[in-house]
């Protein structure tokens, strides 16, 4: 083989990682945070597998396909002693997060415009590494990359989190990609790519003769784009690469590259007892009770078109405790969901319901207290001795603590808690006379963005009026200097008030600021933007 030979190929791969990196420029990925990929929840199920782990508040953090940062720099904001990398093609995402990093004056956050392939020995090891929606969507040695770089970059005690598209489920979106790139020429820009796929997809919507399978799928994904925005469509199905694989052809690449895996983020989908009795039964005889052979199987019958699995070395994956055990829950700190109910049956039962119908049903009446405590908890999170504290006095023995935790590990295994590392400090109701607002999001706010970031480290929408309150919360201003702010707003037309669908005058606006500045107070606190009083600060 020729020099040149050998050189065309990854000659080839230069110039397709160029292109994607160009029409990620063109058209920014919203860069947005990922709950599921955050450092304190992929170190919670380590410890649940029995391995040890790197303290959040002081690790170490490398995100491989950063965009603007929207993923690490709150996190960044959170953990001002942690330290955070991440790693970008797109000089626009780039350039924007380091914008945002500026104004919010972090030092411990840089982002490089780079390939990953360029990371080497002097950028230092990383306790976790987070490689979200990128896997799929970049050539073979590109994927190799990423896996040779986990290997080698993870620490000792190192957790890597990657996100990748999965057959079989993912055939079924494979016939839309298919149609999409035999319509929409790869010259246009992504915005009328878009456009030209949008309209594709109405067009075989409406004119199918089908009645069947075909004509379902088209109706639920004309559906469901219609609510996607055009950068998600864009770099799903439109760019150049899009390679799904199957978990075990996923696992075997990590094996190669001297990796095992560990689980996933939702540490729910790896617990087979979450399926229904027979066909957990079914799956363990036909996989031969082999772990990894089940969630393969898994994947077959739930049709799953994406995993998010995390990774450790080879030599730590030897260690996995697949037997999880209830005390393991000690250390660690849980997340409820909104609209949690607790529901009492004539039979003396309780039972705890959440948004998705999950129950945790309980006779024993010191468990009582508990389960109204734990869905009182949204939108912050509680630890066990907090349970333990509020048992009657009869029941803080050793039963009673074996009782909650057996109704806390039932709770975290079928996915009703989330567990964490790190405790998320926020506060559960409208906070006292000189409320805290995340400093990410005030500095969100001060900018004009309509989108945030919570201390649960989810996506927060902010609107206008939000906009002008949220950079007041900083710990220093009273509530009667929170409502001057907001007057001098409405007075500069920086805001504006409406009745009837008409603007108000600020003087007839200003007597509404109280009553409207509370009900946004009862807002934030409930999107988790508040720290709670004892940990407030500036900073918080």
């Amino acid at each position: 083989m020729s020099l040149a030979s050998a050189l065309a190929p990854a000659q080839d791969v230069e110039s397709m990682i160029a292109r994607t990196a160009l029409k990620y420029d063109l058209l920014p990925y919203t860069s947005n945070p990922f709950p599921q990929t955050q450092p304190a929840r992929l170190a919670a199920i380590a410890h649940l597998f029995g391995l040890p782990y790197a303290p959040v508040e002081h690790a170490k953090v490398l995100e491989l396909g950063c965009a603007a940062g929207g993923n690490i720099i709150p996190l960044a904001s959170r953990f001002p002693d942690a330290r955070f990398v991440g790693v970008d093609l797109s000089r626009t995402q780039v350039a924007a997060g380091r914008a945002r990093i500026k104004d919010a004056d972090l030092a411990n956050i840089e982002i490089h415009c780079k390939s990953f392939t360029e990371l080497g020995a002097e950028d230092g090891q990383f306790d976790y590494i987070i490689c979200h929606g990128v896997y799929s969507w970049v050539p073979g040695p590109v994927r190799e990359a990423i896996l040779r770089i986990c290997k080698e970059r993870l620490s000792d005690v190192g957790i890597a989190n990657i996100s990748y598209n999965v057959l079989p489920g993912w055939r079924t979106l494979q016939a839309l990609r298919d149609s999409f790139l035999l319509h929409v020429p790869d010259n246009n820009d992504s915005r009328s790519r878009v456009a030209k796929a949008r309209e594709l997809l109405a067009f075989l919507k409406d004119a199918t003769h089908d009645t069947g399978v075909h004509k379902q799928n088209l109706q639920l994904w004309a559906d469901r784009l219609a609510q996607l925005p055009d950068d998600y469509i864009a770099h799903e199905f439109l760019e150049e690469t899009n390679e799904p694989c199957t978990f075990m052809n996923f696992v075997d690449a990590a094996r190669r590259n001297g990796l095992g895996y560990l689980g996933e983020s939702d540490l729910a989908s790896v617990i087979l007892d979450n399926l229904p009795a027979e066909t957990a039964k079914r799956v363990r005889d036909i996989s031969n009770n082999q772990f990894l052979a089940a969630e393969q199987y898994v994947d077959m019958l739930n049709g799953r078109t994406f995993r998010q699995s995390l990774l450790v070395d080879a030599q730590r994956a030897a260690l996995i405790n697949r037997n999880l055990s209830p005390a393991a829950l000690a250390p660690l700190h849980f997340l409820t969901v909104a609209g949690m109910q607790l529901e009492h049956g004539q039979d003396g039962s309780s039972t705890l319901r959440d948004a998705q119908g999950r129950t945790v049903t309980t006779k024993a009446s010191p468990l009582i207290n508990v389960l109204e405590r734990i869905a009182s908890a949204f939108p912050g999170s509680f630890c066990l001795e907090d349970l333990y504290s509020i048992l009657p006095a009869a029941a803080r023995n050793e039963t009673g603590r074996a009782l909650v935790l057996e109704v806390v590990f039932k709770m975290v295994t079928t996915g009703i808690l989330t567990a964490l590392a790190a405790p998320v400090e926020a506060q559960t109701s409208a906070a006292g006379d000189r409320p805290v607002a995340f400093a990410i999001a005030r500095l969100d706010a001060s900018r004009g963005e309509t989108t945030t970031t919570s201390l649960r480290h989810e996506k927060v929408r902010i609107d206008p009026f939000a906009q002008a309150i949220l950079p007041l919360l900083d710990g220093v201003n009273d509530k009667a200097a929170i409502h001057a702010g907001v007057e001098s707003a409405l007075a500069q037309g920086r805001l504006t008030f409406h009745r009837d669908g008409k603007p108000m005058p600020a003087p007839e606006a200003n007597a509404f600021v109280p009553e409207l500045v509370d009900q946004m107070m009862l807002t934030f606190a409930n999107a988790a933007l508040l720290a709670r009083e004892t940990t407030g600060s500036a900073r918080a």
